[in-house]
């Protein structure tokens, strides 16, 4: 093990592409925190945020056996974390994800075994930070607290995750501050028509395409708030109110 392992780093899963990715570059350019990301495909993306200094870990989280070995090298990099952010997703549908199918169940490992696994066995590299405030972020999907029929495994999995961050803030506090991003529209995919995009727009009291500036903003926010714990953060855009 290094004896030059990093201090007060941060963890991002998921960090190889979209809003992981750009969290990992604004801490990077934004912070002096150092930090690791996990991936789970090699793409140019992920050699660019290598080549600005991130340590990058390629794991695939439908494996539960990865798991021990992932802690391990994060050790191997880290001798303490200011932050873990659970941002590793996966989007299915409940055609694409059908009950008792190798899918459904990954929905369920990436957004709650992952998350509950990662916070108990790196508990103590956050309570080794000697920052005044220490925090475990999970990003959900505002879409939990709305009902839809075309997408009940992941929503229910990501309502899990909601749940688990809560229970995770109330056995972690005070030392650990823990909380949930629960994001609507960030940022539209390549591909999506106008008249989609449109429709979308429509169901915000605020009718932008914010981009991921909001969900670092969010970030930014609960880890420097000293009195926020078990929330979670709805970053919606005013869906709530239509």
């Amino acid at each position: 093990m290094s004896s030059k392992r990093l201090e007060n780093a941060v963890l991002i899963t998921g960090g190889g592409q979209r809003i992981g990715a750009y969290l990992v570059r604004q801490f990077l350019s934004q912070t002096d925190f150092p930090v690791v990301f996990t991936y789970r495909t090699p793409r140019s993306e992920v050699e660019e945020l290598i080549a600005l200094g991130a340590i990058a870990i390629p794991v695939d989280f439908s494996d539960s056996k990865n798991l021990p070995g992932l802690v391990e090298e994060v050790k191997t990099h880290v001798k303490s974390l200011r932050a873990l952010i659970h941002n590793a997703s996966v989007w299915l549908s409940d055609a694409q994800a059908p009950a008792l199918s190798a899918e459904y169940a990954d929905l369920f490992k990436v957004h709650v075994e992952v998350p509950s696994y990662l916070n108990e066995h790196l508990h103590p590299l956050l309570l080794a930070s000697s920052s005044r405030h220490k925090d475990i972020i999970s990003l959900s999907d505002y879409s939990v607290s709305r009902v839809a029929d075309s997408h009940i495994a992941y929503l229910a999995s990501k309502a899990a995750l909601q749940t688990l961050s809560q229970g995770f803030a109330k056995k972690f506090a005070p030392d650990i501050k823990v909380n949930d991003i629960a994001p609507a529209l960030i940022q539209f995919n390549k591909g999506d028509s106008d008249v989609y995009k449109q429709k979308r727009l429509a169901q915000a009291a605020l009718p932008i395409e914010p981009g991921a500036i909001v969900v670092w903003q969010a970030v930014e926010y609960l880890m420097n708030s000293s009195y926020t714990t078990g929330t979670i953060l709805q970053l919606d855009g005013g869906r709530h109110l239509l």
